[in-house]
């Protein structure tokens, strides 16, 4: 099949690159000649995001539509199109996209799932595109929890005068002794405080496509820890610093 990647970012760039096709950016295009079987959505989602991928299926008459940006539940069925969100870290998106299982959501996903295989990825396959979606969005909140929830720890530790190095040695020994056990599923992330707001691709982009009790609550959390403190002259973005949840 003929592929085609639309986003010129890190997303796109990987992408490309895996599937060695060509790539154009939001703004540009092809000679409306040219037709594809294939294209790959890689630019973030926006209020015209509809339009514009409407507008890329009918100038290349695709067949099929894949959108690897996190977008809002339900936007892949509007545009009839497979989902298939990213996983990685920023900016080595090419190694990670071929390291986890590149899942892709939508009621023609099994047509498409051998050309991810033959281009070295495993494949999971699920005929709802909303699947994919909200799973993707729910990933990066409960990673940006995760983030607020380690700041909170180290400012208990520094109100009580205790090592923030002890947090991490009692998280690891709780983690090994359950994995030991058999009992994995048990596990907590083991973070490391850094001063300074969420920035990053993902997790406070994303909290404004769902609405939850978590999503609110994490929007306060943020909201709360920057107006409390004065921003670092130098910041390591947690959302890159630690393992990410890439996103277009």
């Amino acid at each position: 099949m003929k592929h085609l990647v639309i986003g010129t970012g890190e997303v796109g760039t990987a992408i490309s690159k895996i599937f060695q096709c060509d790539i154009v950016g939001k703004v540009e295009s092809f000679n409306s000649n040219f037709s594809f079987d294939i294209i790959h959505i890689c630019f973030p989602y926006s209020e015209d995001f509809i339009d514009e991928v409407k507008r890329y299926q009918e100038l290349y008459k695709v067949k099929y539509t894949i959108i690897h940006s996190t977008v809002p539940v339900g936007t892949s069925r509007k545009l009839n199109a497979i989902h298939s969100p990213i996983l990685g870290i920023h900016p080595y998106l090419e190694e990670s996209i071929k390291t986890f299982t590149k899942y892709l959501g939508g009621e023609n996903a099994s047509e498409v799932a051998d050309e991810f295989r033959r281009a070295g990825m495993k494949v999971y396959i699920t005929d709802k595109s909303e699947t994919t979606e909200l799973m993707k969005i729910l990933c990066t909140t409960k990673y940006g929890l995760d983030i607020e929830w380690v700041k909170d720890v180290k400012d208990q530790c520094n109100k009580y005068k205790v090592p923030f190095e002890f947090y991490s040695l009692w998280t690891d020994n709780y983690n090994m002794g359950y994995n030991k056990l058999g009992q994995s599923q048990f596990t907590r992330p083991n973070l490391i405080p850094i001063k300074g707001k969420i920035k990053g691709h993902c997790v406070r982009p994303n909290l404004e496509l769902l609405e939850t009790k978590f999503t609110k609550l994490l929007k306060e959390f943020i909201m709360d820890t920057e107006t409390k403190q004065e921003e670092p002259k130098e910041i390591i973005d947690p959302a890159e610093a630690n393992v990410c949840d890439a996103c277009a």
